[in-house]
């Protein structure tokens, strides 16, 4: 899943790698602040190297994320739980919510990709993790542990 970003010869000296992420939330500024955020951040665990953080997609809907997945390969998708009809879900699924399809989408097409919740909504954590998701984060929460959630070398 981490990619060595083998662009810059003095990238590789020091060690670093980098982890190709899509942001997916139907609120233009959520995605913006969220790419401004992670892209100006760098992640480090003790015996690992440093690793950045490539933006390498945003959707604004289910769909579009499930799209982007498919022609872009992240390593990682920052879903918020979208509330558009992608028509993924499954047909008499107790949730219509169209993250928890496109959750159950990508973790079903592309199982090696990681998926983190990022949402407002508490109540919905238990079935984001049965869905398939990584990990499940409320907005607002530390951006250590956005970090963390992201970085597939931390777990």
């Amino acid at each position: 899943m981490n990619r060595s970003r083998g662009e810059n010869a003095e990238d590789s000296a020091v060690g670093l790698t980098c982890v190709r992420l899509l942001i997916a939330d139907d609120q233009p500024r959520v995605r913006q602040s969220l790419e401004a955020l992670l892209t100006a951040l760098r992640w480090s665990a003790p015996d690992q190297p440093m690793t950045l953080i490539e933006i390498v997609g945003k959707a604004g809907d289910g769909q579009h994320a499930v799209d982007q997945v498919h022609a872009l390969h992240p390593d990682v998708v920052v879903l918020d739980l979208l509330t558009h009809d992608s028509g993924y879900g499954e047909p008499g699924s107790a949730s219509g919510s169209d993250g928890l399809a496109t959750i159950r989408t990508i973790k079903g097409r592309w199982p090696a990709v990681r998926v983190v919740v990022l949402t407002m909504y508490a109540t919905d954590r238990s079935a984001v993790l049965q869905a398939g998701a990584d990990a499940f984060l409320l907005k607002g929460c530390p951006t250590r542990e956005l970090l963390d959630a992201v970085m597939p070398v931390a777990h």
